[in-house]
């Protein structure tokens, strides 16, 4: 006769109430009793701290990336247009068109050289931009207020007088960094030579004039501060010797992480008649080596998760030799292999999953207050740690991606399972008899 509970289903569900409740007691039974507290606690300690630097560093290197590109490309355009053999007639239609296509911000034609700079004060070789004083005034940089924390803006005069005069007049806007160089303040004149001057019987004739400064500007990177100069266009191209010339179109865009896919339309607009390239050309190594720098070290850090993680392992492997006994009785009362199995999952990915939410937790504390940070630790230590010489920024960057914080705490739960399996894997085979004999 067949058997009417045939086929049926018997015992609890998967991850039933009381498998949860075995393996919460086994996480919280002491040492001397058989438990592993001790090191469950280390393991929660170790994936928390590594958890916290994972978000931590990769927020950094999120902040260091964008605020450094973002004070780059606020002077440095997107796109670059060398239109060293073009006319003015051609240059102006070329900046038309490459305005008409969709997401470019601008397209300023500019000339630049390099001067020797000299004051009573001292001298200096820089960079000079000139730049049509409509379009300078249009950097975000510029119309900003200058913020100390973030160091951006002009810190004395203004640029209401830049590009007023004949030729463009003689008001220039310096660099903070150059201007301490130089120890000249807003007024102050400042003398500029250049070796491209006029063609005469005797060859050329190095050019010298007298400019005074009308504003200073700090762009926040230590690079731009002391080695950048702007001077009005008209006046750039009459000092430098390009009377109906331009050296390149700056083009900006409204999105400056897709400039490389903007070299081909913006070629096609000069009819592929003059180089174009994007502002990663200037120094690939550069920029390439941002983005492999960002990715090295999240995979160092994440190893750091790993080997947190596998603390779980001496763990899990001590509990069960420990709890030999009550894993027999268990399953002679009836637990499946695979219910013993979910217990000892429970308890390693208990360790995981509490380590991984502490850690994000203090890792987004301490990215919100990287800057109280960074200034205790200056304190502490009696002087600047952070060289803007060094590192271009004034101040330490921190960015929290959230999609980072997602696969940290993926990455967190996946190993912390991973590592449990072999030993919960160990106890569900264990053969009860042989727990039993010499009890």
């Amino acid at each position: 006769m067949d058997n009417p509970a045939a086929g049926k289903t018997s015992g609890a569900l998967p991850f039933s109430p009381y498998e949860f409740m075995i393996a919460g007691r086994y996480l919280r039974t002491k040492r001397k009793h058989g438990g592993v507290a001790l090191i469950a606690i280390i393991s929660f300690l170790g994936i928390m701290l590594a958890v916290t630097g994972l978000i931590a560093i990769l927020s950094i290197m999120n902040g260091f990336r964008t605020e450094l590109y973002n004070q780059l490309l606020g002077f440095h355009p997107h796109v670059y247009v060398d239109v060293r053999l073009m006319d003015d007639e051609r240059v102006g239609q070329s900046v038309e068109r490459i305005e008409n296509i969709p997401g470019v911000v601008s397209a300023n034609p500019v000339v630049q050289g390099q001067v020797m700079a000299t004051t009573q004060g001292g001298e200096a070789f820089i960079q000079i931009l000139a730049v049509a004083p409509e379009d300078f005034a249009q950097m975000a940089v510029v119309q900003a207020t200058y913020d100390p924390t973030s160091g951006r803006g002009l810190t004395a005069g203004d640029v209401s007088e830049f590009g007023v005069g004949r030729n463009g007049g003689d008001i220039v806007i310096l660099g903070e960094g150059v201007a301490n160089q130089l120890r000249v303040q807003v007024g102050d004149p400042v003398t500029f030579l250049s070796a491209r001057g006029a063609s005469g019987p005797f060859g050329v004739t190095p050019r010298r004039k007298t400019y005074y400064v009308g504003a200073i500007l700090k762009a926040g990177v230590s690079t731009i501060d002391n080695a950048l100069a702007f001077m009005p266009l008209e006046q750039g191209r009459l000092f430098f010797s390009r009377e109906g010339q331009h050296d390149m179109i700056q083009v900006r865009l409204e999105d400056y992480s897709i400039a490389p896919s903007y070299v081909e339309s913006v070629s096609a607009a000069v009819d592929n008649a003059v180089p174009v390239y994007d502002f990663t050309y200037l120094d690939p190594g550069y920029f390439n080596a941002l983005q492999f720098e960002r990715t090295a070290m999240r995979m160092i850090m994440a190893i750091v998760i790993a080997i947190a993680a596998l603390n779980i392992i001496s763990g899990l492997v001590m509990l069960v030799k420990n709890k030999s006994r009550d894993i027999a009785i268990l399953r002679t009362m009836g637990t499946t292999q695979s219910a013993i199995l979910r217990i000892f999952l429970i308890v390693g990915a208990s360790i995981g999953m509490l380590g991984t939410i502490a850690g994000i937790v203090l890792g987004i504390v301490f990215v919100v207050n990287i800057g109280p940070i960074q200034d205790f630790i200056t304190w502490t230590a009696g002087a600047q740690v952070w060289d803007p010489s060094v590192y271009y920024l004034y101040r330490v960057p921190a960015e929290l991606d959230w999609g980072e914080v997602v696969f940290v705490s993926t990455f967190g739960l996946v190993v912390s399972l991973l590592v449990t399996l072999p030993p919960a894997w160990r106890a569900a085979r264990l053969d009860p008899v042989e727990a039993l004999r010499y009890v």
